[in-house]
């Protein structure tokens, strides 16, 4: 992902919260732009529909006590193929920090929205599947972040440890802690190795485990990012567990010992311009 790209969506991580009231939809200009960027993020796994339709996030009765979304018309599709929930989440949250960067209010809904309805818009191939939706539109107010768990809750570190890591992680875990997650569960821990990053699916959660767990795959990486550390994912096991895997040859990209004793040093400041 382009460098530029990335910048903008760490910035975007660290202020986003979810909106469910909205002062009006896309505006023209932005829709179209973000239906492109929907179209690119599709690579074969997940896939994004973005669309303007009425009928769809009206909130189902049945559903009410939940909170619904009002003001907006505009909702990206998530579609999976062969249930593949991680890239679903994955992606999704690529297409929300996205949004949120162009300055729109978004928020993923699971359920809070009329499937019927939803699935008159596409042809999905046999081994695909509608998996949830997320409402774009711009925000009536100021949306207010959701309190998150501590990074010693996610991770089993303590202070002391967390500091000793090498910067590249704590970027990393200190932007995945703030993925969104369904009922804001967080439903999943981290495990710090000296080479890599895994994310453990620790419960269902509603059925949206998975999907939470490739939110803050994305967002691991782009807290890594802005130490200039790149890699990839593997996965392990019947779990689906996922590690972040450094590239060799940036693993040492940005020396520690170049910033080790500077309490005023910001990941962002490694994004090269």
């Amino acid at each position: 992902m382009a460098n530029e790209m990335m910048k903008r969506w760490y910035n975007a991580a660290k202020t986003r919260a979810s909106v469910r009231e909205y002062s009006g939809k896309v505006p023209k200009e932005m829709f179209y732009r973000l239906k492109n960027f929907a179209e690119s993020l599709d690579n074969g796994d997940a896939r994004i529909e973005f669309k303007s339709k009425s009928g769809v996030l009206e909130r189902p009765r049945f559903l009410s006590f939940l909170g619904g979304v009002g003001g907006t018309n505009c909702f990206a599709a998530i579609i999976v193929r062969d249930d593949n929930k991680f890239m679903g989440g994955y992606i999704g949250e690529a297409f929300v920090l996205e949004c949120v960067s162009m300055g729109l209010g978004t928020c993923w809904l699971g359920g809070t929205y009329k499937k019927g309805a939803l699935k008159n818009y596409f042809d999905l191939d046999e081994d695909e599947k509608l998996l949830c939706v997320i409402s774009v539109g711009r925000a009536a107010d100021k949306p207010q972040p959701a309190e998150k768990k501590t990074i010693e809750k996610l991770t089993g570190l303590s202070e002391v440890d967390f500091n000793e890591l090498p910067k590249w992680q704590q970027s990393a875990i200190e932007i995945a802690r703030l993925a969104p997650s369904a009922l804001n569960k967080q439903p999943w821990e981290l495990e710090i190795e000296r080479d890599y990053i895994r994310i453990i699916n620790t419960k269902r959660n509603f059925g949206f485990g998975d999907v939470d767990c490739g939110i803050a795959m994305l967002h691991i990486e782009i807290g890594a990012a802005a130490c200039g550390v790149h890699g990839d994912w593997f996965f392990d096991g019947e779990d689906g567990e996922a590690r972040f895997v450094p590239f060799a040859d940036r693993l040492n990209v940005f020396a520690d010992e170049e910033h080790a004793d500077d309490d005023t040093y910001d990941p962002e400041d490694d994004f090269e311009e």
